[in-house]
């Protein structure tokens, strides 16, 4: 069986055949990962049902009865000339129209009992044979590429003899990972990736429970759900005993996440559509009421405009439409409000050029009367808007901004149409202040805003203030922030504990462990990469230096002195060699150092928490629990730092030494000057 490190290193190596020969490659490789997975694992659990049927009945199968192995054994139909051997094996200027052919009637052979089909637009979202856009009558993506590609793949089984679901699951994410690294700076990232470590942490803190129902509403390959149902498979032992369901918009990332569920042998609903404008989770006895969940996780497009898709150009006098900066149109909204035929906009209108209100009212009416929510959005939607004013409190009448009491019924409960309390109930529980540059494609710094419409009696009243955005508390690396694991130990430890020192102690006894394996998990890809890196070229390396050595060997037994070009070649290709494995044994060191480094941080992490704990004053600096009377003291703005003290000390100075170190150097300032006016006089 091969290692999910080895297989997700092996399946990036695509990526090297497809840079830069077609647009978003990742739709490429993933889908053909896909195909050859349905493929090897159908002619294996055929050859493997078919041994079966020998052991049992003594006896080979007839033709009619293994139609029958085939029909009950599957869980997706191939039709006859639709498997991989039949791709792989046709001449490369038929390749992409056998491929494509393949696929799509994959896609149509597989339906559901309702007639709808599973798999189209999943494992044909890619036109494998679409001409090329220069009218040349060439393919889009070459036969020769695309038959480099099939070769490399073909050497790999995806069945389950080779690759179980789980590790290609976890390869397949270790895939969908590489790709958002490598477009960090993109905006394309943000749209299907969510930081492991960030889901982690809301996954944790919301514990999906058995038979509960899990929703994303902007699912994007649907790693908040995975985790979900990984959870539920490290404490019920079954990934299965929670009901998964997403939302997602854009076409090849709903492909994607399809396929994901499938591969990770995961039973989940995922749809496809404008959540906001086109929610697919309704009642079924009412297509304008949304479908409530136990549970709700997300990353919704951070402050999405014009997410009622009524905004209009705006123009000048001469009706040129006026542009931003980055070249996009101005857009003006109607003045009018909009009615929600869903009935999601209970506290109030978001504006139309901003849509983060928009997706947590929405998720707020996706959760159930004691449902919770773990939602990603950014830090503007803990302070954003401003409060009624009158002439009397600052000299001018203003009304409230929308957003401003959105939030204010988030914390106190929803108005009437008098603007009379129709209910007084906080449904915030918790929130964490995240490290700016910490997600794919934006700069905007995050937070994660918990919900609970349940609360529990003593916490009705207050809001948890979790500050991890203070220095030290991330890992800094280029064009990304990334939180560790004693950097996840921190954060849910906080959240678990609300600063009570014995469910503290017992969270941590409980994650330590985890932790610790996920940063084994870690070095192993990483030695496994490394290895994967130096692999042909020491080999190379050390089959020229066997060539030269047996030059020189030859020269011996024919009692003949080497010449020194034959004894240079073997300096020459031992020098080569053995800077090679330098370079790579300083690699291996480095990460074994790191991975220790990050042992060991989650133990100094551990006393760190307990002793703050402890501290009133420490305490202060780490986290806060607001009560209603100081939010409101506060006008329901929940900028961190008007509850947590944020402000970084500055370095204490030891003022004598600080003395002595000026000294020195003033010192050495006149020495200098004085040799060099002796030089001068020298010349002079």
């Amino acid at each position: 069986m091969i290692t999910k490190q080895a297989l997700g290193s092996t399946l990036f190596g695509m990526a090297d055949i497809l840079r830069d020969k077609v647009e978003d490659y990742k739709a490429y490789i993933l889908s053909l990962l896909f195909f050859k997975r349905l493929s090897d694992n159908y002619e294996w659990e055929t050859e493997n049902e078919i041994k079966e049927f020998v052991k049992r009945e003594g006896r080979q199968p007839t033709e009619a009865e293994k139609r029958i192995i085939v029909a009950q054994k599957h869980d997706f139909k191939i039709p006859e000339g639709c498997f991989w051997k039949d791709v792989r094996d046709a001449s490369p200027d038929k390749k992409n129209e056998k491929l494509n052919k393949a696929v799509n009637e994959i896609a149509d052979a597989n339906v559901d009992r309702q007639g709808k089909a599973v798999l189209k637009g999943v494992i044909n979202t890619v036109r494998w044979n679409e001409p090329a856009p220069d009218g040349s009558g060439s393919k889009k993506l070459s036969p020769q590429v695309l038959t480099s590609l099939v070769s490399y793949l073909d050497a790999v089984d995806l069945s389950n003899k080779n690759a179980s679901v789980d590790v290609l699951g976890d390869a397949y994410e270790y895939l969908i990972k590489r790709f958002a690294d490598e477009n960090k700076g993109g905006t394309t990232a943000g749209q299907f990736y969510t930081p492991q470590e960030v889901v982690d942490v809301i996954v944790r803190y919301l514990k999906p429970q058995k038979n509960t129902t899990v929703y994303d509403p902007t699912c994007g390959s649907g790693g908040f759900l995975i985790n979900a149902a990984k959870y539920c498979k490290t404490n019920y032992n079954n990934s299965k005993a929670i009901r998964l369901f997403g939302q997602e918009d854009v076409w090849n990332t709903w492909a994607i996440a399809n396929i994901n569920m499938i591969l990770h042998g995961l039973d989940a609903r995922i749809e496809k559509g404008d959540t906001i404008l086109d929610p697919k989770f309704v009642e079924e006895d009412n297509e304008l009421e949304i479908k409530q969940f136990d549970l709700a996780m997300a990353n919704f497009p951070f402050s999405q405009e014009n997410w009622w898709k009524n905004g209009e150009p705006k123009r000048d006098k001469k009706g040129k439409v006026v542009n931003k900066k980055d070249g996009s149109p101005q857009l003006v909204y109607p003045k009018d409000g909009m009615n929600d035929p869903y009935g999601r906009l209970i506290y109030g209108q978001p504006p139309f050029s901003n849509g983060d209100f928009a997706f947590l009212q929405h998720i707020v009416a996706s959760i159930k009367d004691d449902g919770k929510a773990g939602v990603v959005c950014p830090q503007g939607v803990l302070f954003r808007g401003q409060p009624e004013k009158t002439e009397e409190e600052d000299g001018q009448n203003r009304k409230a901004d929308d957003e401003y009491l959105i939030r204010r019924g988030f914390l106190q409960g929803k108005v009437d149409h008098n603007g009379e309390f129709a209910e007084m109930h906080n449904i915030i529980d918790a929130i964490v202040v995240l490290p700016g540059n910490l997600f794919y494609g934006t700069t905007i710094p995050g937070a994660i805003l918990f919900i609970n419409k349940n609360k529990p009696e003593e916490r009705k009243d207050k809001v948890l203030m979790v500050y991890a955005a203070k220095e030290g508390w991330y890992k800094e690396e280029p064009n990304m922030n990334v939180l560790l694991p004693h950097d996840i130990l921190r954060i849910s430890t906080i959240l678990e504990s609300w600063g009570d020192l014995e469910t503290a102690k017992t969270w941590i006894d409980s994650q330590k462990t985890r932790l610790k394996f996920i940063i084994q998990e870690d070095l192993d890809f990483k030695l496994s990469e490394i290895d994967e890196y130096y692999k042909e070229d020491i080999e190379t390396a050390e089959a020229k230096l066997l060539k030269a050595k047996k030059v020189i060997t030859a020269r011996e037994a024919a009692n003949k002195k080497p010449t020194k070009g034959q004894e240079k070649a073997v300096v020459t290709a031992q020098t080569a060699l053995d800077k090679l494995t330098t370079e790579k044994d300083n690699k291996i060191n480095a990460v074994h150092e790191q991975a220790e480094k990050e042992r060991h941080a989650i133990d100094d992490v551990e006393q760190e928490l307990i002793t703050m704990l402890q501290d009133p004053e420490l305490r202060k600096r780490y986290f806060s629990i607001a009560d209603m009377e100081e939010l409101e003291e506060n006008e329901f703005n929940l900028n961190i730092p008007r509850y947590v003290d944020t402000f970084e000390p500055e370095e204490e100075i030891d003022l004598k030494e600080a003395i002595t170190e000026f000294q020195a150097t003033i010192d050495k300032e006149n020495d200098l000057d004085k040799s060099i006016n002796e030089l001068l006089k020298v010349l002079v």
